[in-house]
């Protein structure tokens, strides 16, 4: 049985695919969905920001984005087949209560987008690098870890 739900941000989930501080944070979570212990939540809009950082990375250190992009996609088809990764769309109703949290918590609409997706998610643990969102997500009553 799946215990955790764990959400998780860009910043985490460009970490498995780009050697930063806390990679292994993402690596266990990896792990732990490979072998059905955990289900890795995330917004589509994720993989979108995660192409942009790979993108800045490819012109800071010359890693190639395209790599790391088809290896992204590859694991995450591959684990959302086994029911261990769930992309959520995002959704007029997340971008309008995203609107509100934007403004109740003086947020950039994409970090509402991840909180909110995260409770759309009902996840158990929402992980991020941002202490920002972190505190954020606390504010909302979400588990962080880091």
């Amino acid at each position: 049985m799946v215990e955790e739900r764990v959400y998780l941000d860009t910043s985490i989930l460009v970490k498995r695919y780009v050697m930063e501080n806390d990679s292994e944070t993402a690596d266990e979570v990896f792990h732990l969905a490979q072998r059905g212990k955990t289900v890795i939540c995330f917004s589509e809009i994720n993989l979108g920001e995660a192409a942009v950082v790979f993108d800045k990375y490819s012109r800071k250190v010359g890693i190639d984005p395209t790599d790391r992009v088809r290896a992204m996609l590859r694991e995450l088809t591959s684990l959302e087949r086994s029911s261990s990764v769930e992309i959520y769309p995002v959704s007029s109703q997340i971008v309008r209560k995203s609107i509100k949290t934007v403004l109740k918590n003086h947020l950039y609409i994409v970090d509402a987008i991840q909180l909110e997706t995260c409770l759309e998610a009902k996840g158990t643990v929402f992980l991020s690098a941002d202490k920002e969102l972190v505190s954020s997500a606390e504010k909302l009553g979400l588990e962080t870890r880091l």
